[in-house]
């Protein structure tokens, strides 16, 4: 059996999901949650871990890993995420992983008809995107993720756009724009199982994924 704890942070919508398999078996979601923090992630992540072993009856001894998405998305959600799992890997003498969370959101979704396209809002006026095949799990990667223009996105051609981006643009899509699944945990936890499955080493993947400079950065160059 191997058990592990995904958390994603890299929105407002934050999540927390616990995955198991038993060799050769399929993935199993035990339980999951989701909450909107408009401000930080930091001072729920702990308490609703500790409510979802409780709830799921796992001990903190029988996880075998941890992993959080590592971006793109919000700069400090992400590094709030990685720096969670670090620290509960680092205690439990767990492996911790990061997994890229527009891949997260592809494997969330599950199978679609066409290709799957997730979209997180990345402001002034842009998206974080990339695109994936349509049910392959893990999902192939057919365009890595990227930041540009919504409509940079939307010129891909055919595909099930989904996510927050899409929703903020889905006025100007000119294709299909899915309902976004909420709970992007599950798709960090269940890819993560199958890296640790592949024999993924511990700290794989914990560097950030940010894609561009913080905003901070950009005002400061901006000032020279």
């Amino acid at each position: 059996m191997i058990r592990v704890v995904g958390i994603d942070t890299s929105s407002w919508w934050g999540s927390l999901a616990l995955v198991e398999a038993e060799e050769g078996e399929p993935l199993r979601t035990v339980a999951d949650v989701g909450l909107a923090v408009r401000k930080s992630h930091t001072s729920h992540l702990l308490a609703l871990l500790e409510t979802l072993l409780e709830h799921a009856g796992w001990s903190k001894s029988s996880i075998d890993g941890y992993a959080a998405s590592r971006g793109p998305g919000s700069f400090t959600g992400v590094r709030v995420g990685l720096g969670t799992v670090r620290g509960l890997a680092l205690a439990a003498d767990r492996p911790a992983l990061g997994v890229v969370t527009l891949e997260a959101m592809a494997e969330s979704m599950g199978p679609a008809e066409i290709d799957r396209v997730p979209m997180l809002d990345a402001g002034r006026g842009e998206v974080y995107f990339g695109r994936y095949d349509a049910a392959s799990c893990p999902p192939r990667e057919i365009e890595p993720p990227t930041v540009a223009s919504a409509d940079a996105a939307w010129a891909g051609g055919a595909g099930v756009y989904f996510g927050p981006g899409a929703d903020v643009y889905a006025d100007r899509c000119p294709g299909r724009v899915a309902r976004s699944p909420r709970r992007v945990a599950e798709g960090v936890s269940r890819l993560a199982l199958l890296k640790l499955r592949q024999g993924a080493v511990d700290a794989e993947g914990l560097s950030p994924l940010y894609l561009r400079p913080p905003d901070a950065e950009l005002k400061k160059k901006k000032r020279r």
